[in-house]
């Protein structure tokens, strides 16, 4: 039986490693240290769950089971630089960033990717988060898998490639639609009426998506092809090109998918 992870060291301490730190204080699953070059924010989260953190990595522990690095993607081959590893299993936690990253680092490293929207103190339901899982040999793709599922009910192994298309559509699902929630609220201010009036829309919509096909589940004037309907929207942008250009591209590429799809 491989080495199991029972003890790890995170280095960072933002809103992902404030996270990973709770998982597996949940998960019986021991963080022996912090490592951070922010100490105001390491401090916070040392004392917010009592694990003891550093911002000297020359005072790293080196015995740990995994370093799992809970930094910024461009980041990363800087931090790792700085740990002097050289055999212990080393990941990250980027969505985009190739494994191949760290290879110069350890040899033995991985990603371990939590696909998820996280901010510090907002509790959440680990167990439902999807853990996409790379490991740079078969033995610790298998350790990095058995840590995850101690934290998640879904563990996704994915190469490199197909974790960076995960990735794009993680964005566009999550961060492209919340700026349209942004645009959004901008048009109701105007108005004078708060954004939350959507929330019962947003929320059911939501919901569809995660019971069928987004395509199958797609409605309003676009898929109607209610032409009157659409221009009147694009006049009222008249003033907001930008929101008017996005309006129309937007709504151009649903009329295409529904034509495509009804052919």
């Amino acid at each position: 039986m491989d080495r199991e992870i029972r003890n790890i060291v995170l280095i960072g301490s933002g809103n992902v490693a404030w996270h990973l730190v709770n998982a597996c204080i949940h998960s019986d699953i021991s963080v022996v240290q912090i490592l951070a070059h922010n100490e105001i924010t390491a401090q916070n989260l040392s004392k917010n769950f009592s694990v003891p953190f550093v911002t000297d990595p020359s005072l790293l522990v080196k015995d740990a089971d995994l370093y799992l690095m809970a930094v910024q993607d461009d980041r990363i081959k800087e931090t790792a630089a700085r740990l002097g590893l050289t055999d212990q299993l080393l990941a990250h936690t980027s969505g985009y960033s190739s494994i191949d990253t760290l290879s110069v680092f350890s040899s033995n490293t991985g990603v371990l990717w939590p696909l998820q929207t996280l901010t510090a103190g907002k509790e959440i339901e680990y167990s439902t988060i999807p853990f996409f899982i790379e490991g740079n040999t078969n033995e610790n793709r298998g350790r990095l898998k058995r840590f995850a599922a101690m934290v998640s009910h879904r563990v996704i192994i994915a190469d490199s490639p197909t974790r960076q298309k995960t990735h794009l559509a993680a964005v566009i699902a999550s961060n492209l639609t919340n700026q349209l929630y942004s645009i959004s609220a901008s048009i109701l201010e105007r108005q004078d009426i708060p954004f939350d009036v959507l929330a019962p829309l947003i929320l059911e919509t939501a919901q569809k998506a995660g019971q069928q096909h987004p395509l199958l589940s797609q409605t309003g004037p676009a898929v109607r092809k209610d032409l009157q309907v659409i221009a009147q929207h694009l006049e009222l942008l008249r003033d907001d090109p930008s929101f008017r250009d996005i309006y129309r591209l937007i709504t151009e590429n649903i009329i295409h998918h529904h034509h495509k799809r009804n052919e």
